[in-house]
C-alpha cells in the first residue's frame, strides 16, 4: 500500500464525496488526506464522487455534481449576475473553499473578481477520475482558503496501452435560449514501457437565456467554453518517476442587458474573456520506507471585461518538497515544505487610467502523523506555520480521533483550526477601486481564523453505508469594509477586520443497496449561522437541504437515475426566501459495446426563482452518445 501511495502523493491531494461505497472505494487510501488508511478509518468527512456519478447528474461543471452532497448548497459572490452561482461548505462563502487539481491550488477567482464564479470549468469534465471533497479546516495542511474544506479535481491516468472515448450532448431549454451543446475527446496510452500520455479536449457552449418580462438583466449568462489537457509520466526506473501535466482553458462569458430608460437591450458577447493556464512538473524517488516528491506549479488566469475595459490577471507559482515516512513503528509521518508566489495586475485597456500590481510571498511548513495508538484507536496530528511577508506568521493545528467501535462502525472527532489571509489588494494601503462607491485596501489586516469542532458516527455494511456528523465552527475577525467617509453620493470604504461569525449543524447521509443495479442515496443537512456582531442570520445560507437519489435498471437493460434536490428557506438583510424544489432525471443504455446513449431532464417541473438573488437554468430535455475505445 505505502509503495502505490508514493507513486501518487504528490500528483494528487485531497479528500472524498459520494453517494455509493463500492469495495473498490472502501479499501481505496484517501491520497489527499496524506493517509496511510483507508476511508473508513480517515479522519475527518470524507466523501467521493466519481466519474461515474458525474455522467449520471449531466454535470456541465464540478458546481453542478457538489451541490449532491450534504453540506455543500449553492450561493453566491456578494450577488448574482447573470445567474452566477458559486458553491458553500457548512455556510462558508466560496472565497473560504480550496479548489485544487491534482493536488494543485487554481486561481482563486471569487478572491479578487465580484461576483464572480469562474473557478469552476478548468478541466475538462471528460478528464476527472474523480473529485474529492473534505468538509471542515484543512489549513493544518493546505494553509490559506481552507477554512470551509477542500476540494480536489483527480485527473484520469491509466496503465492501459491504449483507450480513448468520445462524448457528445445536446439540450433544449425552456428558457428563451438557455440551449447546450457538448462535446468531448480523450485518448491516452502507453507509449513505451516507460511513457504514458493522456489527452483530453472539450468544447462547451450555454446559450444566453434572456431577459424574461424586461428584468435589468440575463437569467442565464452564456458560455463558450474550450478545455484542453495533457499529462506525461515517465518511469526512469522501478524507484523514480517524472510527471508533468499542462491544462489550457479559453472561457467566453455572454450577458444581455436591459435598460428600462430606453427600453432597450445591450449585449455583450465577450462580458467576460477568461484565459486560463496551468502547468506541473513532478519527481518522485521512493526509497525503502521513505519517499522524496519535489514539484513546481503555476496557475495563472486572465479575466479580460470587455464592459469596463480592464483585465483582471492572476498567477499562482508554488515550489513544494515533501517526505513521506513509514520508517517508525505505528506511526505515518508526512513532512512538506512550500514556497508560494501570488500575483494580482489589474490592467486597464486605456493607458490614461491608472491600474495597480501588488504580489505575496508566502513561506510554509507542515507535518502530519497518523498514530496507531491502539488496535482500537487511530490518533491524527498535524500542524502547519505560514510565513506571510505581509501579516507575518500564522499557526494551525488539527487533531483528530478514529475509534473502532466494530469491524464496520466508526466513532470520529475533530478539531481544527483554520485561516484565510487578506488578498493582494485589501492588504495594500495602494490599492482603490473607484467604481459605484470607493474601496482602499489596508496594510494593517490580518487573516481571518477559524475554529472547528466536529464529532461523527459511520458505519459501511454490505448493502448499507449511513454517515452523520455534528459540527460547529466560529471564524473571528471577517473582512469586509467599514466606511470612512463620502464623496459626494459615493461613500468611502476601508477593508477592515470588522465581523465574526459561527456556523453549526448536522449532515446526515444514508445509502442502501437494494440489489446489484438498484440503489437509494439520501442526504441531509440542517445550518444554523449567526452574525455574532448583529445576531442575524448570514446571507444566503439555506438552513435545510435534502438530496435524494435512486439508480436503478429498467426492462431491456436501461438505467435509470432520479434526482430530487430540496434547497430550504435562506435571507438575505431584511428579505426571506422560500424553499425549492427541483428534480431530474436521467436514461441510459448500452446499444452495442463501448457505444452508451443516453436521454434526460433536469429541472423537470421548470422551476423558476423570480424572487431569488439568483436564478436557475429552466426544464432542459437533453441527449447523449458516449462511445470508449
Amino acid at each position: 500500500m505505502f509503495k502505490n501511495k508514493i507513486a501518487i502523493s504528490l500528483v494528487a491531494s485531497s479528500i472524498l464525496v459520494t453517494s455509493v461505497f463500492s469495495a473498490d472505494i472502501l479499501d481505496s487510501v484517501v491520497v489527499t488526506a496524506k493517509t496511510n488508511t483507508s476511508i473508513m478509518d480517515t479522519a475527518g468527512s470524507v466523501s467521493i464522487i466519481t466519474a461515474e456519478d458525474i455522467k449520471k447528474v449531466n454535470a456541465t461543471s464540478i458546481k453542478d455534481v457538489l451541490i449532491n452532497v450534504p453540506g455543500i448548497n449553492l450561493g453566491v459572490n456578494d450577488s448574482s449576475i447573470g445567474g452566477r452561482q458559486t458553491i458553500s461548505i457548512r455556510g462558508t462563502s466560496s472565497n473560504k473553499v480550496l479548489i485544487l487539481i491534482d493536488g494543485k491550488k487554481v486561481s482563486a477567482s471569487d478572491d479578487q473578481i465580484g461576483h464572480s464564479n469562474f473557478q469552476y470549468n478548468w478541466v475538462p469534465m471528460n478528464s476527472i477520475e474523480k473529485i474529492e471533497v473534505i468538509k471542515g479546516p484543512m489549513s493544518s495542511i493546505y494553509g490559506s482558503q481552507a477554512i470551509g474544506g477542500v476540494v480536489n479535481i483527480i485527473t484520469k491516468k491509466s496503465d492501459k496501452k491504449f483507450y480513448g472515448e468520445l462524448d457528445l450532448k445536446g439540450g433544449v431549454s425552456s428558457d428563451d435560449g438557455g440551449d447546450v451543446k457538448d462535446i468531448s475527446f480523450s485518448i491516452g496510452g502507453k507509449v513505451t514501457d516507460k511513457l504514458k500520455l493522456s489527452l483530453t479536449a472539450e468544447k462547451r457552449n450555454l446559450e444566453t437565456a434572456v431577459i424574461e418580462n424586461n428584468k435589468p438583466e440575463s437569467k442565464i449568462e452564456g458560455s463558450d467554453i474550450v478545455n484542453v489537457g495533457l499529462n506525461v509520466s515517465y518511469e526512469i526506473d522501478d524507484t523514480q518517476q517524472i510527471d508533468a501535466t499542462i491544462q489550457k482553458g479559453k472561457e467566453v462569458r455572454e450577458y444581455t442587458q436591459y435598460s428600462a430608460l430606453s427600453k432597450t437591450f445591450s449585449k455583450y458577447d465577450k462580458y467576460y474573456d477568461i484565459d486560463k493556464l496551468h502547468y506541473s512538473l513532478a519527481y518522485s524517488k521512493q526509497f525503502e520506507d521513505i519517499a522524496l516528491d519535489i514539484g513546481y506549479y503555476s496557475t495563472q488566469s486572465d479575466s479580460h471585461v470587455q464592459r469596463f475595459k480592464y483585465t483582471h490577471e492572476l498567477e499562482t507559482n508554488v515550489f513544494n518538497t515533501e517526505l513521506t515516512i513509514d520508517k517508525f513503528e505505528n506511526n505515518f509521518i508526512v513532512i512538506g515544505v512550500e514556497n508560494r508566489d501570488e500575483k494580482y495586475v489589474k490592467r486597464y485597456d486605456s493607458s490614461i487610467k491608472k491600474g495597480f500590481a501588488g504580489d505575496i510571498n508566502n513561506k510554509s511548513i507542515f507535518i502530519q502523523d497518523e498514530i496507531d495508538i491502539h488496535q482500537k484507536v487511530l490518533l491524527t496530528f498535524g500542524a502547519r506555520y505560514d510565513k506571510h511577508e505581509k501579516f507575518g506568521g500564522e499557526f494551525s493545528p488539527k487533531l483528530n480521533v478514529v475509534y473502532k467501535l466494530s469491524e464496520n462502525s466508526r466513532l470520529k472527532a475533530g478539531y481544527g483550526e483554520g485561516f484565510k489571509a487578506p488578498t493582494v489588494t485589501q492588504n495594500s494601503s495602494s490599492y482603490q477601486f473607484s467604481g459605484r462607491h470607493i474601496f482602499n485596501g489596508n496594510d494593517d489586516l490580518t487573516p481571518e481564523k477559524s475554529k472547528s469542532f466536529e464529532l461523527g458516527y459511520e458505519y459501511y455494511g454490505d448493502d448499507d453505508t449511513f454517515k452523520s456528523t455534528l459540527f460547529y465552527t466560529k471564524i473571528d475577525d471577517l473582512i469586509g469594509s467599514k466606511q470612512t467617509g463620502s464623496m459626494g453620493p459615493r461613500k468611502i470604504y476601508l477593508y477592515s477586520n470588522i465581523d465574526k461569525a459561527t456556523m453549526k449543524g448536522v449532515e446526515l447521509e444514508y445509502n442502501h443497496n437494494f440489489t446489484s443495479f438498484t440503489s437509494v442515496n439520501i442526504g441531509y443537512s440542517y445550518l444554523k449561522t449567526e452574525d455574532v456582531e448583529t445576531g442575524e442570520e448570514l446571507t444566503l445560507k439555506p438552513k435545510q437541504k435534502i438530496n435524494f437519489n435512486v439508480s436503478t435498471r429498467l426492462p431491456y437493460d436501461i438505467s435509470t437515475t432520479l434526482r430530487v434536490n430540496y434547497i430550504g428557506s435562506q435571507v438575505s438583510g431584511d428579505d426571506k426566501y422560500g424553499g425549492f424544489t427541483t428534480a431530474g432525471v436521467q436514461f441510459s443504455k448500452d446499444v452495442i459495446k463501448n457505444f452508451n446513449v443516453r436521454l434526460g431532464v433536469d429541472n423537470i417541473a421548470d422551476k423558476n426563482l423570480d424572487s431569488n438573488p439568483y436564478d436557475i437554468k429552466g426544464r432542459l430535455i437533453y441527449m447523449g452518445l458516449n462511445y470508449k475505445f
